[in-house]
């Protein structure tokens, strides 16, 4: 295990072959100039330079197979071109690597290649070695959608180059899931025994298969019973991989279900413990985090997160720390710093505006766990899909949540109040977007002002009892009259959505069962909970449903909450428990790629591969009862004539 702090520059380029040094260069340059000086002292005549390599004797090497000797004399070309012709050239190096068998060389001249420097052409030869690499990964989909890409401006030069690997790209797309469960058939009708060796391929095999269609295919009443078997057991495998303490009991539920399969349950078990084996951590990741500026204290909490969990199970990796500030370059540096020490994953960095600005990185080729949101607009580059995830305590993503989950216990007319503030319109535009969606209505929304504590009059308009008092006050002025009058709120209304920290919850909370409206049901976001363990101080929170970290509802008392200064007495909870989510999602995120019915649970929230390379958080649920956090059922609608009461149950 190796705990180690590193600092640093952007790296130099390595020009030559594997293992190449700067100084490896120095013989090469002395040479011409001792030979000048030689000549110089007896001749006295002007020296005559030696001809530099001409881009044709690289283009010979190349055509006769030399692809070594054309890559290092593109290499050298390159490091006195000018820029855009540089990277010309290196795509060039990079693609003779490639047919020379050293995918490393070409892997690390990526950095030094900017698309932009290159016409529509170069582009497409660019494209054909990210291909090349995303099929030496075993990344066919990443494959084709760079093919695609490079078909239209394909130089006829390259057309066999491109040929030759839509084959392989066909060959390895072709029917997957269909493929591997053909392949593992095949195992499976030859094992008349159990073959621990053979059991571990099928499994391998159906990595390939989602969740979703293992299952529909395990419950196929045609096909034959022993790959229903095996098809049901890798889905049962699949589900119990994380967490393992439910396994032996689904593994005995399994073999009720397939009575006559040749496994039984302890070698089911032995199948499942040989796979899960398989599955581990990176050999060298970099975690890339604040250690001073403004997200200092977030960094800390994070960093003893992920050291908690590294240290919990290393499984034979390194993690390394590079500290970052507030500026973005830091970040930059880091990377760079991260690659020469040859880490194989990134993790970080947790400011949006860094996480920007290295994805953004022209030949940004190492696989990055980012700990914030991808970019809105950010459109992953081609190649460098599947290696580029991020996850975050997103709150807009909570408000969604709220919503769905709002709608999902059978409200349908909302009320939204939100500050006055930036992060009050965006929680607001996120609650209102999901809810609308179908019939339900936003029957009012207000702001306030989070400078004040007295929201009594902003309450009344949204709840319409200032009309109720107008109406008073219309009528005793038409009767001239005193009247004995209660103000009423509005009925239309079923659910509150309110955007507010913990401080202001408490204000907002009493004064709406103050004004007659303690009995509609409140959501909130994770913010209202501060984290810190305190049932008398959040009494006045009872009733408030809200997203909730997981770690947090397992920590709801001070005595239970480990003796860390980074967690500051539970507030930074949230950021230590993603913290532990970044080093143990490590070793599933590409079974996640492949999966996006699996499901990983972390300390954060359960997380799933979106689409674009985001993990989605699916938090816990929450309801505020007696002061502390009480988990939240899931939940269910009733379906009663009559029935009016959509508390779910």
């Amino acid at each position: 295990m190796t705990y180690r702090t590193r600092t640093g520059n952007a790296p130099v380029e390595l020009p030559g072959r594997r293992n190449h040094r700067p100084w490896r260069l120095l013989p090469t340059l002395l040479c011409p100039l001792l030979v000048w000086l030689i000549t110089a002292c007896t001749t006295m005549e002007p020296p005559v330079a030696a001809e530099p390599a001409r881009p044709s004797d690289a283009a010979a090497a190349y055509a006769r197979g030399d692809y070594a000797e054309a890559a290092e004399s593109w290499q050298r070309e390159a490091l006195n071109a000018p820029q855009k012709q540089a990277s010309r050239l290196r795509v060039s190096a990079a693609d003779a690597w490639l047919l020379d068998g050293e995918p490393e060389n070409a892997q690390r001249l990526l950095r030094w290649i900017a698309r932009a420097d290159l016409g529509p052409g170069d582009q497409a030869r660019l494209d054909l070695v990210l291909a090349d690499l995303a099929l030496l990964k075993q990344r066919p989909d990443e494959a084709d959608a760079l093919l695609r890409s490079a078909r239209a401006a394909l130089p006829a030069a390259s057309e066999k180059r491109y040929e030759g690997l839509l084959a392989r790209t066909r060959a390895m797309i072709a029917s997957p899931g269909s493929r591997n469960i053909a392949r593992a058939a095949r195992l499976a009708g030859d094992m008349q025994s159990y073959d621990s060796v053979r059991a571990l391929e099928i499994m391998q095999d159906l990595a390939g298969v989602s969740s979703g269609e293992l299952a529909i295919r395990a419950e196929n009443p045609r096909a034959e019973r022993q790959l229903t078997g095996w098809l049901d057991l890798a889905l049962t495998i699949r589900q119990n991989l994380v967490v393992p303490d439910g396994v032996s009991q689904a593994i005995a539920d399994w073999k009720v279900r397939h009575p006559t399969h040749l496994l039984d349950e302890s070698q089911a078990l032995d199948t499942w413990l040989r796979y899960r084996q398989t599955f581990s951590p990176p050999r060298r990741t970099a975690a890339l985090l604040p250690a001073s500026g403004r997200l200092a204290a977030a960094g800390e909490a994070v960093r003893d997160g992920l050291m908690t969990a590294y240290l919990a199970q290393p499984g034979g990796a390194e993690l390394l720390l590079f500290p970052t500030d507030d500026d973005t370059q830091s970040a930059i540096a880091g990377y760079f710093s991260a690659l020469d020490a040859g880490a194989e994953w990134i993790v970080g960095p947790l400011q949006r505006d860094a996480v920007e600005a290295m994805v953004n990185l022209a030949g940004l080729t190492t696989p990055v766990l980012a700990l914030n949101d991808l970019p809105a607009d950010f459109v992953l580059p081609p190649g460098l899909g599947g290696r580029l995830s991020g996850m975050s305590l997103s709150q807009e993503a909570e408000a969604v949540a709220a919503a769905a989950h709002a709608t999902a216990s059978g409200f349908e007319r909302a009320i939204v109040l939100a500050p006055e503030s930036v992060w009050g319109e965006r929680m607001a535009a996120a609650f209102e977007a999901e809810f609308l969606q179908g019939d339900r209505q936003i029957v009012a929304a207000a702001r306030y002002l989070e400078s004040q504590n007295d929201h009594s009059s902003v309450l009344e308009r949204v709840l319409q009892i200032d009309a109720s008092k107008a109406r008073k006050a219309r009528l005793e002025n038409t009767l001239q009259v005193p009247l004995e009058f209660e103000p009423a709120r509005r009925e239309d209304v079923d659910v509150i959505f309110m955007a507010a920290s913990s401080l202001q919850a408490k204000l907002i909370r009493p004064q709406l069962r103050f004004l007659d409206a303690g009995d509609i049901t409140v959501y909130a976001t994770g913010r209202v909970f501060s984290g810190q363990p305190d049932p008398a101080g959040n009494q006045d929170l009872d009733g408030v449903r809200f997203p909730a970290v997981p770690w947090e509802l397992q920590h709801t008392s001070k005595d239970s909450i480990p003796e860390l200064a980074s967690l500051r007495g539970g507030s930074m909870g949230a950021l230590f428990a993603i913290g532990q989510d970044a080093w143990n999602v490590l070793p599933w995120l590409d079974l996640m790629r492949g999966d996006g019915d699996f499901a990983f649970p972390g300390a954060s929230g359960s997380y799933r591969m979106g689409r674009g390379g985001g993990l989605i958080r699916e938090p816990a649920w929450a309801e505020f009862r007696g002061g502390v956090p009480q988990p939240l059922p899931p939940p269910r609608m009733v379906a009663t004539e009559g029935w009016s009461d959509r508390e779910p149950l």
